[in-house]
């Protein structure tokens, strides 16, 4: 696989760029780069350790060395993030990209460890910061015994630099999260294993008008526990196994800041219940449901129940358990979360996030009943996620043929950020947290007009956000709508009522097409992305995200889209094979207007639009508010193409649909340019 920086580029870096070098495996195709504050270079994996033990080996990645004593000078700088130097004197760090450019991001310490407990441990330091080339980017990196670990969340993907492998901390790696597959154990442990404990006194119903998220950031006491085979995982020592449990939750601390306002700090003790050996701790490492109740009587034993808002226990064996909506409460430490390879983004997002989501009273939000997604895990109340679902509180890769991708995506449904807002601002999770103002105002958001649209037929929402701050914003839609769960024979039908439409990575676009434009345009369906078919309401939220970092300010609209069976499926007849047109030439534009003309959906006029790269724009008009009939003639513009495509949609609605080939129009001469022989009269 070779990726350019023409292709996954993250951020606009105009004056930035020291390389834009396409990559093959982590191999550098241009001169080696270092980055201008000379913390970072480029190096040649061939000049490293064969022998060396990874954790974390991607598809694709970068390989650099790391200047401890340049990255150090910079981060001497950093002021805490509580101060009024904070805002008006942030030092700039460069970061690098996988693609072989460099990112800076105007950084300050954030810590997350007790005053206590870092002053036990002055090597371990975490910091957040936001990107100076795309405001809509954060990064939480940390600085430990165990070297330097980023991880950056942006609208177009995660990037992580952890070190190129174990006990190195000169050598770092920098990879698109979509390039780390994870290990096939994952599959078996939340399969197996994965509980949660509903006896606790939390009502996780429904909520409608919740406040927006991002005024108050509310932080909570974490005492985060690890049996000796965890420690033993990590090197044996206390100060390595805090290292590493210190990567993970700064990680979730990102994602939890961004999404709903919350931070866990861990406790002045923290070290008291990091335990080293197996065999004389007080947990049964491979056993979830007992360490719930182990992790309780130690948590309470060691730090003392007064001491600690949420308990939490890491191990390399038995799953993930939780007891729901816990913080705060009588049940607060029973949280577990256990792999046998409890590192990098399977492990810090699919299960500590999720379990964690748990505590702050998150259900599980996919539909499907495959596989794990099976055996009771489904919880019908918040099942808005079609099959295995994608986000954190979802099952994404352990569902079978309900899957819709290999590992979860680093945000909550919406449906999640109603419970968890719920809990922790009106609910138990607000009774024992620390508000402090963020002085970040979130974002008003309008969904926009609802529409009644015929079914089997593509369409697009478009809403819109401003936001006080004048952040930038980035926009997710996600369908809002419970039904009958599915299974692998019925996960692309249209009951009625089930939820058809997945949730996707917030984008800088405040409009999105259903189904994805690269189905529409391929003519394939895939599970998450199928076309209503029956008579129904179709509802969905547009959530809107400021994306600061330390308390992002989250808000959402909600519009129904009804559809009519009785309407569609509107199509494109023309050119659905391969054609040829000559510019300048007349060619006749025909669809089905499937009923469309009648009420409800009652569209009477429409615009045919022509793209000439394969159907990614459509800039140019070949009628404006033509009468719905099912035919227009059209002049063929004088645009050379081989990637042509004809969209005919509704003018006063929402729904189209484009032609399945690509069209070439070859140039045609002007009657100007036409040469005439004269006459000659004799």
């Amino acid at each position: 696989m070779v990726h350019s920086l023409g292709s996954r580029v993250l951020f606009v870096l105009a004056l930035f760029i020291l390389a834009t070098s396409v990559f093959v495996g982590s191999r550098l195709t241009t001169p080696l780069a270092a980055s201008s504050d000379g913390v970072w270079q480029d190096t040649l994996e061939k000049s490293l350790s064969p022998a060396a033990q990874r954790d974390i080996v991607p598809e694709m990645y970068r390989t650099l060395t790391l200047d401890w004593s340049a990255l150090q000078k910079v981060l001497a700088d950093a002021p805490l993030e509580t101060t009024v130097t904070a805002k008006s004197s942030p030092v700039v760090l460069s970061l690098p990209l996988p693609e072989g450019n460099y990112a800076r991001f105007s950084v300050v310490e954030a810590p997350i460890m007790a005053p206590e407990l870092a002053a036990k441990f002055p090597a371990i330091k975490t910091y957040l910061g936001q990107s100076l080339d795309d405001a809509t980017a954060s990064v939480r990196f940390d600085t430990t015994p165990a070297g330097f670990h980023a991880m950056i969340l942006s609208p177009y993907g995660r990037i992580f630099i952890d070190p190129y492998s174990r006990g190195d901390r000169s050598h770092y790696i920098s990879y698109h999260d979509s390039d780390f597959v994870a290990p096939a154990e994952k599959v078996l442990f939340r399969q197996l294993n994965e509980q949660v404990i509903k006896d606790s006194p939390y009502d996780a119903g429904d909520r409608e008008l919740l406040p927006p998220s991002g005024t108050i950031l509310r932080s909570y006491r974490l005492a985060m526990a690890a049996t000796g085979e965890y420690t033993q995982f990590h090197g044996g020592t206390k100060p390595l196994a805090l290292a590493a449990i210190v990567t993970t939750m700064n990680r979730v601390n990102g994602v939890y800041e961004r999404e709903v306002a919350v931070r866990m700090n861990l406790v002045a003790n923290t070290d008291l219940v990091i335990y080293t050996n197996g065999g004389s701790d007080p947990y049964t490492n491979d056993d979830g449901f007992e360490m719930l109740f182990e992790n309780t009587a130690t948590l309470n034993s060691v730090i003392g129940s007064a001491n600690y808002d949420i308990g939490h226990v890491f191990s390399t064996g038995g799953g993930g358990i939780a007891a729901l909506g816990s913080v705060c409460g009588s049940f607060k430490a029973e949280g577990v979360t256990g792999s046998p390879s409890p590192v990098n983004d399977p492990f810090d997002i699919d299960y500590v996030a999720h379990e964690i989501g748990h505590q702050f009273g998150g259900n599980h939000t996919f539909n499907g009943t495959t596989n794990a997604c099976g055996g009771g895990n489904r919880e019908a109340p918040a099942a808005y996620e079609p099959g295995s679902g994608s986000t954190i509180m979802a099952y994404a890769g352990i569902c079978g043929s309900e899957n819709l991708q290999p590992n979860s995506d680093p945000y909550f449904h919406t449906k999640s950020f109603d419970e968890m807002i719920a809990f922790t601002t009106t609910g138990g999770g607000n009774s024992c947290a620390v508000q402090t103002s963020t002085g970040n105002n979130p974002p008003t958001v309008s969904a926009g007009a609802s529409f009644t649209i015929p079914a089997n037929t593509p369409f697009t929402l478009t809403g819109s956000a401003t936001d006080p701050n004048s952040d930038a914003l980035t926009y997710s839609w996600e369908q809002y709508n419970l039904g009958a769960s599915s299974t692998s024979a019925t996960i692309g039908v249209d009951s009625g009522n089930r939820p058809l439409f997945r949730s996707f990575n917030a984008t800088t676009s405040p409009a999105r097409t259903f189904p994805r434009l690269a189905n529409i345009l391929a003519n394939t369906t895939t599970i998450g992305e199928v076309l209503p078919t029956t008579t129904r309401t179709l509802t969905f939220r547009l959530t809107a995200r400021d994306n600061r970092a330390g308390g992002g300010g989250v808000n959402y609209s909600t519009v129904n889209i009804p559809v009519s069976a009785s309407a569609g499926p509107f199509v494109v007849n023309t050119a659905n094979s391969a054609a040829t047109w000559t510019g300048l030439t007349s060619e006749t534009i025909a669809w089905n207007v499937a009923n469309t003309t009648a009420a409800p959906v009652s569209c009477s006029s429409v615009n045919i639009v022509l793209s000439t790269d394969g159907g990614l724009t459509f800039p140019t008009t070949l009628a404006s508010n033509t009468a719905n009939d099912g035919s227009q003639s059209i002049t063929v513009p004088n645009s050379v193409t081989s990637s042509g495509r004809i969209k005919v949609a509704c003018a006063n609605n929402i729904f189209f649909d484009i032609n399945n080939a690509n069209i070439t129009i070859q140039a045609g001469a002007p009657l100007d340019q036409l040469i005439y022989a004269p006459l000659v009269i004799r």
